[in-house]
């Protein structure tokens, strides 16, 4: 589409008027909108590619002050080998990396014990460099579009990375329950809100 039409899907007042926080508890009517805006153009969106996903998201604890601390090249060069220490760790479980932000990765596996083992294994290989992460976990269905990965599964998992301590994997109920009989150990940390995501969330913390 050209970029005037965009413009004018994306200006309609059907965007206009739900400039809501909360954006994720309303993601279908969203859809909904967009869908109908791109209809009165002609168009359509292209349906795409679902599959079942364990989601990984890491990142360093406290981040902003060590950069503060250590100064701009001093910083860029922990990040280095922090980004190359996640990425070794990702290749040897088996995990595709997805995005990184920052000091921050998004990664997809296939198998839910990977994912788990990859999660502790950063921890430990991070802890080395002297850095601090917190990592969440969650499987569920990912859109993947254009490589990427997307939908509700990669929101819980972020907002679930985000209640996570230092050095510490926190997975939802889902990650335990799809793990049950291979003698992995966690540790409930009870119910919790994720910002956005409806109902409350059991979590647990693995334990090594």
């Amino acid at each position: 589409m050209s970029v005037s039409d965009w413009a004018d899907v994306f200006s309609s007042s059907l965007f206009r008027n739900r400039l809501d926080d909360d954006y994720l508890s309303h993601a279908a009517e969203y859809l909904a909108d967009y869908r109908q805006a791109l209809k009165a153009k002609g168009r359509a969106v292209p349906a795409p590619e679902r599959r079942l996903a364990t989601v990984l998201i890491s990142d360093i604890v406290d981040s902003t002050s060590l950069l503060s601390s250590m100064g701009d090249k001093a910083w860029h060069g922990l990040l280095d080998r922090h980004n190359q220490a996640i990425r070794s760790e990702l290749e040897r479980w088996g995990g595709e990396e997805v995005n990184t932000a920052g000091d921050s990765f998004m990664a997809t596996f296939d198998g839910t014990a990977r994912a788990v083992q990859a999660a502790q294994s950063m921890i430990g290989e991070v802890a080395k460099l002297g850095i601090q992460i917190r990592v969440g976990l969650h499987t569920g269905e990912v859109e993947v579009v254009d490589g990427k990965a997307a939908g509700a599964a990669v929101h819980i998992t972020a907002r679930i990375a985000a209640l996570a301590q230092p050095n510490e994997a926190l997975v939802s109920r889902t990650v335990k329950e799809t793990m049950t009989g291979t003698g992995a150990s966690f540790r409930r940390t009870g119910n919790h809100t994720l910002k956005g995501v409806p109902g409350e969330w059991e979590l647990y913390t693995t334990l090594s």
